[in-house]
This record gives structure tokens, sequence and C-alpha cells, in this order.
């Protein structure tokens, strides 16, 4: 290490001394690093790309994944203060954002270098030493990685996972998409058109303030360039102050997390994104005539990459069922709501979770003393992610990080425990350390407790079964089932389907993958009914199983008992 560190000096890389290095200005590193910096330390930090603020500003996601109970926002603190900031809406104008994450920063007095890729990162003994990029060597004696992928602590020697490889399905990642621009949208024709469609049509599409979505049948006929490379779900989109609007819909398959690779499917996707709006025009001319692509985002938005093998590993049941934790250090409570892993596969829904809490052992690494992940890449299964990775979450565990590191940091000077605390893995094991740092996030106005509880249904037949599924993605629910797994209310036959679908599409045979979508095409008026006993055994013996007996409706409880047999 000594000899590594004495080159860099010689040949004039600078080394900077820090409290705090976070590496990545996403959403979750702003938090991070204004957190700590608030707090009284001397923090950088460092991007990679070109600007601040991550998927939000640079993939252009410019929706807010929000969740909210009875008393209001899961996640405030400096969430809140940056929700402010863009107007207290859902959707908001991406330039705004950047500009607000930039004065948050500022205020903080943390040090921003932009530009700054990993090039090496030094580490001894389980505790990060430095990591250098082109412009320098930095040295602190904590570090965040709040990339997306986890690149600093994967090159640091920490554990994962990748893509859904706990699951035991396949090692695949959810699709990626590339956010583009369209210019020349009326957008009092589309409100209206969404509406419309939603609200008569009963599609599930709506409009309201800056935020759209739906035209889903409009889209279901477009066929790519590439079928086994992209795809078009029903359009998300974000009204910007220049009446441009930005367009979620064009989802990629089988990105790799490679930052080599990345801006290459990134041009490639911008064609793609040209025949999208040539699509549209011809076949939505009232609505689509005068659109052209404007840009597309300067980065792809990846939902997911690897999952930290960290202290604690968040599952799914957790989630969905609202357990909380001694040292939760952020709320959540968005859906369990998971992109496509294949083209044309039904995405993925288990339903809504009761408030959960995240337990600050999720972001520590099992083999790095002084490092933090925060990021949809932290300690969630795959399944647990589908809620866990959102950005309102994500920003409240970056908030959380920073603070963590500043209490370590000034714990000696402060006497704030009775044996010194050097690691955030002596931190997480400290009930005392927890209780400050959980005491430390209410007084800046963070929730870490909400009244409304999941139902725990331990006593109902299909109970094991149907957590076992879970945990892998295979028991789908409604967005009204509520911290409740719903065992003694029928099932859905879409939700049924859905889950035979998703296991014979990863794991076979195709046999029975075409048996389960020519149901869905034949059910299609069905899908969100309850499946019938009929239906059921229709479907059965199409798949090569024995009828099962029972009443006219089939129970989620029972479902799960088959389904446990049916995908094993």
């Amino acid at each position: 290490m000594r000899t590594w560190l004495a080159f860099l000096l010689f040949f004039g890389l600078g080394l900077a001394q820090y409290d705090l290095v976070v590496y990545g200005a996403t959403p979750q590193g702003v938090t991070a690093a204004v957190a700590a910096a608030q707090e009284g330390l001397k923090v950088l930090l460092l991007e990679p790309g070109r600007g601040v603020g991550g998927v939000l500003t640079q993939g252009w996601l410019a929706t807010l994944d929000l969740a909210k109970d009875k008393e209001g926002l899961l996640q405030r603190g400096l969430f809140l203060d940056f929700y402010r900031r863009i107007g207290e809406e859902a959707s908001f104008d991406v330039k705004r954002a950047e500009e607000a994450l930039l004065a948050m920063l500022r205020e903080a007095g943390v040090e921003l270098r932009l530009e700054a890729p990993l090039d090496r990162v030094e580490v001894d003994r389980g505790t990060v030493v430095a990591l250098a990029t082109p412009g320098g060597l930095f040295q602190a004696p904590y570090f965040v990685d709040a990339t997306d992928t986890a690149e600093l602590a994967f090159r640091a020697g920490a554990g994962f996972t990748l893509g859904r490889e706990d699951t035991g399905l396949d090692r695949r990642s959810m699709a990626a998409t590339l956010v583009f621009r369209l210019e020349g949208v009326p957008w009092g024709a589309v409100f209206l058109a969404l509406n419309y469609e939603g609200q008569v049509r009963r599609t599930g599409a709506g409009a309201w303030g800056r935020s759209g979505w739906g035209f889903g049948e409009l889209v279901r006929g477009y066929v790519p360039s590439d079928p086994g490379r992209y795809a078009l779900r029903g359009l998300n989109l974000a009204r910007q102050d220049d009446g441009s609007l930005l367009v979620n819909a064009l989802l990629l398959f089988g990105v790799e997390a490679d930052p080599t690779n990345l801006e290459r499917v990134r041009q490639e996707a911008a064609l793609e994104a040209e025949r999208v709006a040539a699509y549209l025009r011809e076949k939505d001319p009232l609505v689509f005539s005068t659109t052209r692509v404007s840009g597309v985002a300067p980065a792809l938005y990846l939902r997911e990459s690897r999952h930290l093998r960290a202290l604690y590993r968040l599952r799914a049941e957790e989630v969905l069922l609202g357990r909380t934790f001694p040292d939760a250090v952020a709320l959540g409570g968005y859906p369990l709501d998971g992109q496509a892993y294949y083209p044309g596969e039904t995405p993925y829904l288990l339903g809504t979770p009761a408030p959960y809490g995240v337990p600050f052992r999720t972001l520590v690494p099992r083999e790095l003393q002084n490092l933090l992940v925060v990021s949809q890449a932290a300690g969630f299964d795959s399944a647990a992610a589908f809620s866990a990775r959102v950005v309102p979450l994500q920003m409240a565990l970056g908030e959380a990080a920073g603070l963590a590191a500043a209490l370590l940091r000034k714990a000696p000077q402060a006497g704030l425990f009775k044996a010194p605390l050097a690691s955030f893995q002596e931190l997480a094991q400290s009930p005392g350390g927890m209780e400050a740092l959980r005491r430390r996030l209410q007084e800046r106005g963070v929730r870490l407790v909400s009244s409304e509880k999941g139902k725990v249904e331990a006593d109902q037949p299909g109970y094991r079964e149907a957590v076992a599924l879970l945990r892998r993605g295979l028991f789908a629910g409604p967005y009204y089932l509520k911290g409740s797994l719903g065992l003694s209310e029928p099932i859905i036959l879409g939700d049924f389907l859905a889950d035979l679908e998703h296991y014979y599409r990863a794991k076979g045979p195709e046999e029975r993958l075409r048996v389960v979508l020519k149901a869905r095409e034949l059910y299609r008026e069905e899908l969100q009914r309850p499946l019938r006993r009929a239906t059921l055994n229709q479907l059965l013996l199409a798949l090569g199983e024995a009828k099962v007996q029972g009443g006219e409706s089939v129970i989620r409880g029972e479902a799960a008992l088959l389904l446990y047999r049916l995908l094993p």
C-alpha cells in the first residue's frame, strides 16, 4: 500500500484528506454528502459523469415514486427539502431538479468534483484507504458508494449477487430504459385522451398535473427493430417547463452494468426512440402528428445490477408485511413493482407494502469496515428491491449514511459511547450507536415509524409457500392488497397467469409458456376478475396437470399451495 501511495505522490497526484468521500452524485449521494457536511464534516463528492442528480437529472426519470401513509410522505428530512424545491409535484422539470441539488450541496459546503471516474481503490485489511481518479488521490476515514451499480464497493472487494440470482430463476436484471424528449405534443389533447382512457374505458391510464401514464393499447402494436433487445411499454410522461414531454417507455434488455458499454448502448437506443416517435405519429395523428424527438437522456435508467451481500439482506415479505427493525434508518412503502426481465413479459407486481423499516445493516458490506453502499445495489433481495430501489427512499438512506459517518467521526470528541466505535460494522452492531443515529435522524425530521401496520397470516394455509414464492417474485398481488398476502381472498386470474409466465419464461419448458400466453390472450377480458375453478382446471389440463376440487373461486392461500408445487 505504501509503495503505491508513494508512486502516485511522486507523479504529482496530490493526496487529499477528507472526513468523508462520497462516490456518485446520485440523489442519494447528494443527501449523504449534504447530511455529513451539515453535521460539520469535510466532505468530497466525486461523480464519474458530467452532472449531479443521477437517474433524476441524467437519466431523466422525471417522476418520483412517492409513498405515503395517513400522516403524509414517508420520507422527509433532506428528501422533503428537495421535494419542496422542485415544486412538490410527483413529476418535475429536470433542470430545476439539478439546480435544487446543486444548491443543497453549495449551501452545505460540499466539495464537488465532476468527471472523476474511479481508476483504483486501495484496501488494507478490510478498510478502504484511498481511491484514485484521473484528478487525484483521495483519502478519508469513511466512504459512501452511492453509485447505481455499487462500482466502488465491488472493486473494493465487497460480495454481491447479480440481478435476480438469489431467486434461482436466472441472473438477469430488470430492463433498463432510455428516456427521450418529445416536442410538439399538445398537452391538452394528451390530458383528455389519457383521462378518457382511464375513467371511461377503465384501463388504468390517467393524467394529473405534470404527469401522464397510459396509451397501453396504442404501443402494443409497436414492432421494435430488434425484438430481443427492445420493447415499448405504456407511456409514462413528465411535462417539462418548456412544454416538452419526457417519455419513460423504451425498455432495453440485456444491458450489462459495464461503464465502457453503456454509452454505446445509449447511442444505439437513441435510434430506436426515433422509430417510436414515427410509430406514434402514424398510429395516432390526432395527438402525435406534430411530435418529434428533440433529445435523449444523457444516461440510461438502470433499475438493477448487483445486490450487496450486506450484514443483513432485506426480504420481500418483510417489505410487503411492513416489518420494523431496531436499526431502521428510513421508511419505505412504494409498491413491489418490478419491470420485465424478458421482452414481452408481463411486469411484476407483488402488492403494496405497509410502511416498512430499512435496517442500517443493509448498507454495510460484510467485507469492508468503513464503507457504506446506498443505492438499489444495497443489501436487498431482488424482489424486495422492487420497492426499496425507488429514489425517495434512497435519498432517505443517503441522509442516514451521511449522519452515520458524522456520528463515528465526532464520537471520540463528543464522548457519545462508553467504548469507541471505529467502523460502520461496529456501529451497526451497537444498540447504543443505533439509538444515537436514529435519535439524530428524528431530530432532523426523518420519519422512522408509522401507525399503519401489516397483517401477518402465519396461521393461514399456504403462508409458508406464499412467502417462498414472494421471495422469488412469483406471488403477484394487486395494488390494493396492502400490507398483506391476502391468503383468504380470491386470486385474480391475471395474477395467477403472471406467476406461471414469469417462471416458465426463465425455466421453461417452452410448451408450458405457450399455454400460459395463449390463456392470457383467450381470457383477456377476464384478467382482472377472480380466477374461477372451471378456468383453473382447464388451464391445468392444458399444462398436463390434474384437476383440483373446491369451491367456485380460488383463494390466494390455495393458489400458493398449487403454485409452490407447479413452480419448483
